[in-house]
Order: structure tokens, then sequence, then C-alpha cells
């Protein structure tokens, strides 16, 4: 594939979707302990249009995206465990374009029991088992409020919660009530029906992956010394103080609790739901988009590149 050239977007400046650019870009090369992966479907979150609109700075220009699934196509010097052929999904930078190169590290593959679109969601479940864990150390017979619990890392942190024995608790919409319930819910509350704080009894953790208003509502349905685990925004931290309850950052990202997910994956115990698929890559600005305005549904993003 040498002096080929693939179609990517590219984004030169910050600002509106209207700087994500379909251009076409030399195939990469695989280095040392790499693999080049055909991108079939790209998982589309939150940080991508973030990074796009300034909130968050990177090196100019680049290609979005932080998440896929794929085949491997060529393999770089001293790659172990992995083949052409291989279909894969994992963490990979710039994922908006028909073949990215990635470390094997971050590389898992694809059960088979799951589709190239349902793959490229899981950095959503490595995002919440990293904070229901990793920071908030949930145990057993907690009581949790999770926030968006229908949402790509929400739909996530109910099926966790449930599988770690906690009292879970989840908002959602009322066309999601059902979907949510089934993911393992023991109470799912209605927030449009009315106050989610006046239909909550105390919980032990809130995991909000909501933000706005909802971070320093959510302080009234708290246990004393209890914790809001926050991945959008953090409360004010004169309500923590005064309402004597904690509040800690969620948003790590290891590679170890990717590990977890992928072993949980495997044994279906978790299941990835897809919101809404959007295809082809040129649709990548509609995708950015729909995410940034929240639209209505359960699960993840995804933006599919390539047929299989």
């Amino acid at each position: 594939m040498k002096n080929l050239h693939i179609p990517a977007i590219c984004v030169h400046a910050y600002g509106g979707p209207e700087q994500l650019q379909l251009e076409e870009v030399p195939v990469p090369a695989p280095a040392k302990d790499e693999v080049l992966i055909k991108v079939v479907a790209s998982g589309v979150n939150p940080i991508d249009w973030k990074v796009r609109e300034g909130f968050m700075q990177h090196p100019l220009p680049y290609i979005p995206g932080v998440e896929a699934a794929g085949v491997v196509t060529a393999i770089g010097e001293g790659v172990f465990g992995k083949k052409i052929g291989d279909e894969v999904y994992g963490s990979v930078d710039g994922s908006y374009t028909s073949y990215a190169v990635v470390s094997t590290e971050v590389l898992f593959r694809k059960p088979a029991h799951i589709s190239f679109e349902e793959a490229a969601t899981m950095a959503g479940a490595r995002t919440a088992w990293g904070a229901l864990f990793d920071v908030a150390r949930l145990t057993k017979g907690q009581r949790i409020l999770i926030h968006g619990g229908a949402g790509g890392v929400g739909h996530f942190a109910v099926q966790l919660a449930y599988n770690a024995g906690a009292y879970v608790i989840a908002t959602a919409s009322p066309e999601n009530i059902d979907f949510v319930t089934a993911l393992g819910a023991n109470e799912v509350v209605d927030y449009k029906a009315a106050p989610f704080e006046t239909q909550v009894d105390p919980v032990d953790i809130v995991f909000d992956t909501v933000g706005g208003d909802t971070t320093n509502r959510s302080v009234a349905v708290l246990k004393p010394g209890g914790l809001l685990l926050c991945i959008v925004e953090m409360p004010d931290p004169e309500k923590i103080a005064t309402a004597g309850v904690r509040a800690l950052w969620g948003g790590t990202k290891t590679l170890a609790s990717m590990k977890e997910v992928h072993q949980m994956l495997e044994r279906e115990l978790i299941k990835p739901y897809v919101r809404k698929v959007f295809q082809p890559l040129s649709q990548a600005a509609a995708a950015q988009e729909y995410s940034k305005s929240g639209g209505p549904g359960k699960g993840k993003i995804v933006l599919k590149i390539s047929e299989e």
C-alpha cells in the first residue's frame, strides 16, 4: 500500500463542524509493535467535538477519533499475538479514517458475537469501569444512582454496577425506562416526571454522566460522607463541603480497565448498544453534531467507515 492515499477526516483549525474536512492522506506504516488496521467503524464520543471546538488542545492538524474496530491488514516489527485478518477493537487515536496504525497493547480481539459497530463503542465501558471501581471503589450492597442510564457511558455503568452486586438506581427518559431496567437497574427514575432528587432515597454514590444542573442537584441525594463521581464537570466545592459529602473526578482511562471490560465482554456479562450509525466517513460532522445535541436513543453513536 506504499505511496497510496486514503480518505480521512482532518481538522486544521478549531471551530464548528465545518472544520471536519474530508481529505486524502498517505497510508500510515506500522512501526515496531504496531499494526495497521482497516477501520470498519469508529466510536463517536463527546471528546471528539470538544477537541474540535478547542475546549481541549490537540496539535493541529489532526485526525479526530479515539476508538475503533477493524481488521488487521499489516504488521510491524516485533508484533506477537496479532496476525493479518484478525478482527480487533480498542483505543485508536485518529480513528476517523479508513486505515490507522495502532499499538498492539491497546487492541483486543473482537468477540464473534458482537458486530464491528458494537465493538467500536467499548471506550464507554472502559470509562465506566475506571470511574466505578478504580475511583469510587464500588462494592456489593452499596446504593448507587447513575445519571443517564441509557447513555453511551451510563448503559455500561448500569451493567457493571449490577454485576458488582450494587443496588442500582438510574435516571432515564420515559421511552428508555424498560431498556435500563433490562440492563439490571433495580429502580429507574423518570427524570422528566419530577426532579430526580424528590424520587430517590439517599445513596452512597452518584455517578454523574450528564453534567449541568444535575451535578449540583445530585448532592441532595447523597448520604453523609457519600461520593459524587463526575465525568462531565465538577460541582461547586462550597456546596460539597456544606453537605458533608465528597466529589471526585472519575474520567480515568487505563489499560487495566479496558482489560477488565474486555473479559466481561467475552463472557457476555456486558453488552454494548449502538444508538445511531452514521455512514459513510463524510457524515462525520453530522455524527458529531448529533453527539453534541444529545440525540435521543440508547447506547453510543458510531461512524461506519467501511465494510468488513
